[in-house]
């Protein structure tokens, strides 16, 4: 499509020769056809020392002229078919630096994909939804699918916010239809032009707002690392692992994540540098903490073995350890059936 791409700059040019040469030079600072660098109503307002407003409606004004003018032209007809020819293509909907590269050979702003979202502005397809909070800048080839879009990216953040964990982008499809959504094909244009989703080191699909999907510091990354390996890990090995997977070309220090992970309170140390989640449900503090909790839990006397087995489950340590801890007769007590329960103070 080189020739094609390099021509709409001249084709743009001759649309707009019927205007002033002062609404030339607006609608060409605020599409970018000179610069490809889209300007500012209070940009160009400022440099002809009237309001922001009156720049809208000149802006508004030269548009909806040029429209009129040139409705059937060729050019226009042109390149309307040649982006719906594109957009076809990629399942109707295209996030627009996707398309600009699919157009121009180049995904970033300059003259030639300017030149393109003014001529496609002219002919009023196909249809463009500009950024905003929850989408990148996208365009289809009509109305109604990209509001079909748009409910899809809806629902699919929906179910993600019901499950509250990311999903593997292999089984996301199946996922997602099973949770009631139809229609939604192709997840990767979803994550390529939606803001809430986004997908983590491991492929997995979830909220971008999410540790587990963004992870924005070394606390997160291990955490993320941690879900991942599903078992405690001792802290070098965390390091370890975080900077193998390739977070970012930062490498994580081994004494800054052991620091962290003290800080936060989703790790538990759970043995002699070792460290859970506490969502597993292991407990902070010592061992005898982890004792007095696991009885003060209970409504009942609990058996040695019982006993240890629950400690053992909230902290990786040795039995005698936990034995050698119950014998602190000011806080423990053993009954005659050699079951444990908290001494009355």
């Amino acid at each position: 499509m080189a020739n094609s791409s390099s021509a709409i700059t001249k084709t743009a040019a001759l649309l707009m020769k019927s205007l002033s040469s002062r609404n030339k030079d607006i609608i060409s600072r605020r599409f970018g056809l000179k610069t490809g660098k889209k300007e500012t109503l209070e940009s160009i307002g400022k440099s002809y020392g009237i309001t922001r407003e009156r720049v809208r409606q000149i802006e508004e004004f030269s548009l909806n002229q040029l429209a009129k003018s040139v409705a059937s032209s060729p050019d226009i007809v042109k390149y309307v078919s040649l982006a719906k020819e594109i957009l076809a293509g990629n399942g109707g909907v295209m996030k627009e630096s996707e398309m600009f590269k699919a157009f121009s050979g180049n995904d970033r702003e300059n003259v030639v994909n300017a030149s393109l979202v003014f001529v496609l502005a002219l002919a009023g397809e196909p249809v463009r939804f500009g950024e905003n909070d929850l989408f990148h800048s996208f365009w289809a080839v009509d109305k109604q699918g990209a509001d079909l879009f748009k409910t899809n990216v809806l629902e699919v953040v929906r179910v993600l916010e019901g499950n509250k964990s990311p999903v593997a982008a292999s089984e996301l499809a199946l996922f997602v239809a099973n949770s009631g959504v139809r229609g939604t094909k192709d997840f990767n244009m979803l994550l390529n032009i939606s803001k809430e989703l986004g997908k983590n080191v491991f492929g997995e699909v979830g909220l971008v707002g999410w540790a587990e999907v963004k992870p924005k510091g070394v606390r997160d990354k291990a955490y993320l690392i941690l879900k991942k390996e599903s078992q405690p890990k001792h802290f070098s090995e965390i390091a370890k692992l975080i900077n193998e997977t390739g977070f970012s070309s930062k490498k994580a220090n081994v004494q800054t994540v052991h620091n962290e992970l003290i800080k936060d309170s989703r790790f538990v140390l759970v043995g002699r540098g070792m460290y859970g989640l506490s969502e597993w449900g292991y407990k902070p503090g010592t061992v005898k903490d982890v004792l007095v909790d696991v009885l003060r839990s209970s409504n009942k006397p609990l058996a040695k073995a019982d006993l240890v087995a629950k400690v053992m489950n909230a902290r990786m340590v040795k039995e005698n350890t936990i034995l050698l801890n119950l014998q602190d007769s000011k806080v423990f007590s053993k009954k005659e059936d050699g079951s444990y329960v908290l001494r009355k103070v």
